[in-house]
């Protein structure tokens, strides 16, 4: 006789602040008992557990402590569904099991496992990633590369830590925090409890090819009232100092080493990068590639200079003049992906430029505001592209500054110009409105 029963689903929020409590379970009826056994003892003959997408099978049943051919009873199946429940790693785990004809025992978890994982890192502490991570795993068999964001489970972990540190003779509370590192990589961030210090100056040594006081103002201005957690300040100097370096053709500068000391006088800390600069890149090859001009309209419009430096600010310049080239055929929307190969060999660079040239926008209606009857005329006569006709992008503003410099109107403060694009139909109406006090007419003289 087959026996079904489920155990009751668990659940719990990723970050929570106590263990779930199983629901109350249902009245099973009396399993047959085999003969020449113990009351409610039986053989564990076979053991699954579904739902797993993250876990493994053996990381789960080093968990549960269960094994093949175990005389176990029902206590001990909820015992083991507790342990899994405590790891704080799973939303949801139930239970079945069936007896078979034999009088074997046959048990099913099931398990729910969270729809987010984050990667970990260590902050502020004396201990190395594969220390932490080998204690951890004494006490926490699920330890991984990524983990669950749930509270109980972060402070189970931030203990581990804490002892470890307490170890090197850092004793101070610590704790594990999600965190936004870089743009968008949310992170648990394992360290002191305390918050970090706010960066109270930057400064740069060993630089030769930029002025240290010019790369201090560039990161002071930002970095300058946050708190030091360096993979964001590592971020900062990617995203506000490499480009300086790549204008210049030093496209391997790194960070040596980063260092914050406490500041004089305030609570805080001065942050000093030391720079590696390393040597200047020449432009060996551009190939751009997805557009319909020839190489040597392409050319004409970049002005790419290979066999030499490789200035980085001034190729992105040539390649925004091929793409302004485009636009001006109608394609508004034309956009680019650059890839770079560096030769570190000979210092030499290759780039790569596949080119998204668009959809071809057309002309659709043109509007003017602010003229009289007579003026508008005019004005529409002037105006280049006819309805049907591929809208050359930014020509509205051209048109605008040509009217102003033509000196037409006494009356004239501003043009405003619109660009109405029409993704539907991929046409584009345009709004002139011309600003300005109109001359008064003079008053009518007495007979």
């Amino acid at each position: 006789m087959t026996c079904l029963v489920i155990a009751a689903m668990m659940l719990a929020l990723p970050v929570c602040a106590q263990a779930p409590k199983a629901r109350p379970q249902p009245k099973r009826p009396a399993a047959p008992k085999p003969a020449g056994e113990a009351a409610d003892v039986y053989v564990l003959r076979s053991l699954k557990v579904t739902g797993l997408r993250h876990y493994t099978f053996e990381q789960v049943l080093s968990v549960l402590g269960l094994r093949l051919e175990q005389r176990v009873r029902m206590a001990d199946i909820e015992k083991a569904r507790d342990r899994l429940l405590a790891t704080h790693c799973f939303e949801g785990v139930g239970w079945k099991y069936e007896l078979t004809p034999q009088q074997w025992l046959e048990v099913t978890f099931e398990v729910t496992e969270p729809q987010q994982f984050l990667p970990w890192m260590l902050d502020r502490v004396p201990v190395r990633r594969e220390e932490f991570e080998a204690r951890a795993r004494q006490e926490f068999p699920l330890m991984a590369e990524t983990l669950p964001p749930s509270g109980l489970l972060l402070e189970r972990l931030a203990a581990v830590l804490e002892k470890l540190a307490a170890e090197k003779g850092v004793r101070e509370p610590m704790a594990g925090r999600v965190t936004l590192v870089g743009k968008d990589q949310l992170t648990i961030v394992f360290g002191p409890k305390a918050p970090p210090p706010n960066i109270a100056d930057v400064r740069f040594v060993n630089t030769k090819a930029i002025r240290a006081d010019y790369l201090q103002k560039e990161m002071v201005q930002l970095a300058v009232g946050t708190p030091f957690f360096e993979p964001n300040f590592r971020f900062l100097l990617e995203n506000q100092i490499r480009p300086v370096y790549d204008s210049v053709g030093r496209l391997k500068a790194s960070w040596k080493k980063i260092e914050a000391a406490p500041a004089p006088g305030v609570f805080g800390v001065v942050v000093t990068v030391e720079v590696d600069e390393g040597p200047v890149f020449k432009l060996e090859k551009i190939e751009v590639r997805g557009t319909p001009f020839s190489d040597e309209e392409i050319q004409e419009a970049g002005q790419f200079k290979t066999g030499e430096a490789a200035l980085m600010s001034e190729i992105g310049k040539g390649i925004l003049r091929v793409i302004d080239r485009l636009k001006e055929k109608g394609h508004m929307k034309a956009s680019y992906k650059a890839v770079r190969r560096l030769w570190e060999d000979r210092q030499a660079v290759e780039l790569f430029v596949d080119i998204d040239p668009g959809p071809v926008y057309t002309m659709g209606r043109l509007q003017i505001k602010g003229l009289d009857l007579e003026s508008e005329p005019a004005i529409r006569k002037l105006w280049a592209i006819k309805p049907g006709e591929p809208y050359r992008g930014g020509y509205a503003a051209a048109f605008a500054q040509r009217i102003r410099e033509m000196d037409l109107f006494d009356f004239l403060s501003e043009i405003k110009t619109e660009e109405k694009v029409d993704e539907k139909s991929q046409s584009v109406d345009v709004l002139l409105v011309f600003v300005g006090e109109k001359p008064k007419p003079a008053p009518k003289r007495p007979f």
